[in-house]
């Protein structure tokens, strides 16, 4: 088996061939058709793959053969699955959460059956780092969903979820589940008497907020729609509505963010507040037609509640509290917190503000949106006016104004354009401790992109202080997490950590069955000190980023590595955050 299965990954690294030009090789679509598909393609921003999938121009059996030979790999819907009852429970697991199959399996190779071939090299890591080696094969999905285990989501019973899948199954749209004159629930947890489509949506917000969900997904399919939420930053499925009822469920939702539920052809964004069990609850929503319906986001901001956060309880190390805490403390310069949406910038922005707070002092925030409230210090919020563009609140206007009000202290929510990066540069300089966050993927590149937004540098490091960019791991579950021996590979990783033994997820009612619970950070700290100025003035930025990078406290996978170590997190997350490095 090893033979073949040393085959297959050589093949699995052939030249890929555009799909369109196979179709028209083997004559299953005309050049006309092709046309219209790439252009649907360009369109709806999606792939050509996946337009042709949806379109239903060929059936599956034709399809998927194709779409193999495009990525230069096998396509096998004959040969029968490894059982999951045989498979280990981490593999077992993300075959039922990636719909894969294992075709073969041996000690360190694995052949997978995949519907989802462009998906192949995010799921290489992922087996990697249980120790496996991994060849692909492309199969019809039909044959995916036959042989993967039909089970609910795993979940602590309650009556609140039970009543979901139930509710969803036997609702039927009916009128008083779309109200025009409703816009907004006034309390979700005392409304679940009502039914309709509108109890559906009750017990999903609420089902949302007990989980700590930070994002509703209502994805429309070719059935119906599916909802999953995003929990410590990964997606899980949670209920399947079908045509009808997602229909509904959708109008629902748009009436009551006061959307147009007749638009199907523009994006629309809007928000409502809810109250559950006596907590404020904002949801944002972002909706975007696609070929099969509505695709909507909620994502959940508990604004209206005032919190205290610790920077020791989001993942910082003592010697990168050291260098926030001083470097916050001077009265003027600027601190930029950089990374991805979703990779807790802003929360750790606010844990700053808490950690310096000071009575003697001013306070002034300018957020979109104003996510947490805070004692003691003054937020605005932006605002758009949509029919009177010059009558809105934008970043570079209130930070103006905010500037006239004799702060001491300015968070900034983000930096977007060059008008806000100049006002903020201005603001550091002139006497004001400037926070603000900036989308990069690391420290060092923030300094690249403050340069191509057109920002003089000189100006720049006269104003920056700290840099430092930041990730979010899942943390493992306390509860059920389980020690093993490191592999080779990751014990030359953690060589210098000094530890022989990680733990990985397990699963228990105390984290959902899912092994991990929470999320702690990992930061790459980078302090613009003056020998880093001076290099930059007599060399430029480009000539000094070797010496720059060489700077850093230690890199994000530095700092991933240490939190493995700890146990506090696997190697599986790392990777999912950092990229491969087994």
């Amino acid at each position: 088996m090893n033979r073949k299965i040393m085959a297959r990954l050589i093949t699995a690294s052939a030249f890929k061939r555009p799909l369109e030009l196979i179709l028209e090789e083997k004559k299953l679509l005309d050049q006309q058709a092709v046309a219209s598909l790439r252009k649907q393609s360009a369109e709806l921003g999606i792939s050509f793959e996946d337009v042709l999938i949806a379109s239903s121009s060929l059936p599956d059996e034709v399809i998927f053969p194709a779409i193999a030979e495009s990525y230069g790999i096998e396509f096998d819907a004959v040969r029968e699955p490894v059982a999951f009852s045989e498979l280990p429970e981490r593999l077992a697991s993300i075959c039922g959460r990636e719909k894969i199959l294992i075709l073969e399996k041996g000690d360190k190779e694995l052949v997978v059956a995949t519907s989802h071939p462009s998906r192949i090299n995010s799921l290489k890591p992922l087996l990697a780092a249980l120790g496996f080696s991994t060849s692909f094969v492309v199969t019809l999905p039909a044959r995916v969903e036959a042989f993967l285990p039909q089970r609910e989501v795993e979940l602590p019973e309650n009556a609140l979820y039970s009543g979901i899948s139930s509710l969803a199954s036997t609702l039927k749209s009916s009128d008083s589940g779309i109200r025009r004159n409703e816009e907004k629930i006034s309390d979700i947890s005392t409304s679940l008497e009502t039914p309709s489509v509108v109890e559906l949506v009750n017990k999903i917000l609420m089902l949302a907020v007990n989980q700590n969900a930070s994002d509703i997904h209502a994805e429309s399919t070719q059935s119906g729609a599916r909802i999953r939420f995003r929990i410590d930053g990964v997606l899980a499925d949670r209920v399947e509505l079908d045509g009808q009822t997602a229909s509904s469920f959708i109008s629902r939702l748009l009436i009551m963010a006061k959307l147009d539920i007749t638009e199907k052809i523009m994006p629309q964004d809007g928000s409502f507040k809810v109250t559950c069990e006596n907590k404020d609850i904002e949801f944002r929503i972002a909706c975007m037609p696609g070929i099969y319906g509505q695709n909507i986001v909620l994502r959940l901001l508990s604004g209206a509640e005032a919190v205290k956060l610790e920077l020791g309880n989001i993942g910082m190390l003592n010697d990168e509290l050291r260098i926030i805490t001083t470097t916050t403390k001077f009265p003027h310069g600027m601190v930029l917190v950089a990374g991805p949406t979703g990779s807790g910038k802003s929360t750790t922005l606010y844990g700053v503000l808490e950690a310096i707070a000071d009575p003697k002092m001013k306070f002034i925030t300018i957020e979109d949106p104003v996510e947490r409230r805070i004692n003691g210090v003054q937020q605005i919020q932006v605002r758009v006016n949509r029919n009177e563009p010059e009558r809105s609140l934008t970043f570079a206007r209130g930070l103006r104004t905010i500037l006239r009000l004799d702060p001491d202290i300015i968070l900034i929510g983000e930096i977007r354009d060059a008008e806000t990066a100049q006002i903020a540069i201005q603001a550091s300089l002139t006497g004001h401790m400037v926070l603000s966050t900036i989308h990069a993927n690391s420290s060092v590149e923030t300094l690249r992109r403050l340069e191509n937004i057109g920002i003089d540098f000189h100006l720049m490091m006269s104003s920056l202080m700290l840099v430092f960019a930041q990730r979010l791991l899942r943390k493992l579950c306390p509860e059920c997490r389980t020690m093993r021996q490191a592999r080779e590979k990751e014990a030359s990783l953690l060589k210098e950590l000094r530890t022989n033994t990680v733990y990985e997820p397990k699963g228990c009612p105390a984290c959902m069955n899912m092994g991990y619970r929470g999320r702690t950070g990992i930061f790459e700290f980078l302090q613009i000190s003056d020998t880093i100025r001076d290099m930059v003035a007599q060399k430029g930025l480009t000539e000094s980023l070797h010496y720059i990078r060489e700077s850093r406290l230690r890199t994000l996978l530095e700092s991933a590595l240490i939190k493995v170590a700890a146990g506090d997190t696997d190697f599986v997350e790392l990777e999912r955050v950092c990229g491969p490095c087994l």
